[in-house]
């Protein structure tokens, strides 16, 4: 069982698995093949997203963005406390910022941050910055997610 929630490994990897099919979404969008779930503590999911950056041509377009809008609207709230991120990678510093200030606390993330990731920060790093204990598990599948980002990123830059 992870800390204060009651999602366990397995069902973890099965999320992880979820955002790897809404990351071919991405894919076939031709947008950046990154996807996010927001879940609840039981692992029951709330939303799904996916990265629209190019499709949108909008920069915080991100996946995990997408969701907090979502399910913020949703809410009509613009707290997500008691609320659970899953993504197939690593959680970008701008995104992990926008789960903060969202009360989002709980993390899980399949591929380990690429070196092409612009600032370098890691979830960590941002972490350990938060005013509010935040806790991080992954990778989950990072070497499945990996693949699927690398497959995902070298189709985009041959539409290009």
């Amino acid at each position: 069982m992870i800390t204060t929630t009651n999602i366990s490994e397995e069902k973890a990897s099965e999320i992880i698995k979820l955002c790897q099919e809404e990351t071919e979404t991405a894919i076939k969008e031709g947008n950046v093949p990154i996807s996010a779930i927001i879940c609840d503590f039981d692992g029951n999911i709330l939303v799904k997203a996916h990265n629209t950056q190019n499709i949108e041509n909008d920069p915080t377009a991100h996946a995990e963005i997408n969701a907090i809008r979502i399910l913020c609207k949703l809410r009509k709230n613009r707290y997500l406390d008691n609320c659970v991120v899953f993504s197939n990678a690593e959680t970008c510093s701008m995104c992990m910022s926008a789960c903060i200030k969202a009360h989002i606390r709980h993390f899980f993330f399949g591929a380990p941050a690429e070196a092409s990731m612009d600032p370098w920060i890691t979830m960590k790093d941002i972490a350990a910055k938060s005013k509010l204990p935040v806790e991080i598990h992954g990778p989950i599948l990072g070497k499945e997610c990996a693949e699927q980002i690398k497959k995902g990123r070298e189709l985009l830059a041959n539409k290009k």
